[in-house]
């Protein structure tokens, strides 16, 4: 009996505890509300953005709908950082979502993890109009205001 709830306890334990360094991925997730990843071959326009220790540069985006924009973000800081699309509610949950997986790699299609001193970058075509956020969930630089905002007209 004591063996039984011992395996029970390491079972809970093991299924709650964070993993560390795998990679995350939000798998069916190609296409969002507001749009989905873009060609290359399709880019109008490049938008250059700095991240630095809690903070994007600029802090607010305009794009037009049926545009493709390619964003290079370069990482300025010390820190790694990301730079992920959605709503407002969206990066509330991701970053709940990244905050009980900590140390775990993010991949996904919406958008990229930049390490110190080097550029990620994402191509995106815009589809609707409306309002985004532009955010980092490394642990702690979401709920420091590390958020940009995107506005698709």
């Amino acid at each position: 009996m004591k063996l039984r709830m011992g395996s029970c306890w390491v079972a809970a334990i093991i299924a709650t505890a964070p993993i560390v360094g795998i990679a995350h991925e939000h798998a069916g997730e190609s296409t969002f509300w507001f749009g989905h990843a873009g060609d290359a071959a399709e880019v109008k326009r490049i938008i250059t953005l700095s991240a630095t220790d809690l903070k994007f540069s600029p802090m607010q985006i305009s794009v037009t709908t049926g545009e493709t924009v390619k964003f290079e973000v370069h990482n300025d800081g010390q820190l790694e950082h990301e730079f992920i699309l959605g709503s407002a509610a969206e990066q509330m949950n991701h970053d709940k979502e990244m905050a009980a997986m900590v140390g775990m790699k993010m991949t996904h299609t919406n958008g990229v993890s930049v390490a110190p001193g080097k550029t990620g970058t994402l191509i995106w075509t815009f589809t609707k109009t409306g309002s985004l956020q532009y955010a980092c969930h490394v642990p702690g630089h979401y709920v420091a205001g590390m958020i940009g905002q995107l506005t698709i007209k």
